[in-house]
């Protein structure tokens, strides 16, 4: 999904939530999860992956985009090891 499709979807309410994948130790990805809970890649020119969280928001903010979901699909103890947390991580709300 490109910044002209992402602004025009939220012109006519069709996205239900922007998440933002932060992905281990590369960067951060979006991706716009629709009503019907199908998803679209965020891509801005041929930038798929950022590496600033704060260039991806600014980003995301020009869309029209006035908050996302920050998800960490690979928790810290994962890496190092540690057991698996039972319960998947419910994200984190961020204004822009």
């Amino acid at each position: 999904m490109t910044p002209f499709q992402l602004r025009l979807a939220l012109l006519f309410r069709r996205p239900a939530r922007v998440e933002v994948l932060s992905l281990r130790s590369s960067g951060y990805r979006a991706r716009v999860i629709h009503m019907d809970e199908s998803s679209s890649e965020f891509v801005a020119g041929h930038a798929r992956l950022w590496l600033s969280l704060e260039g991806l928001k600014s980003r995301l903010r020009r869309c029209g985009v006035r908050q996302v979901l920050l998800l960490q699909p690979q928790a810290y103890d994962e890496i190092i090891s540690r057991p698996m947390i039972e319960e998947p991580d419910p994200g984190l709300w961020l204004p822009l």
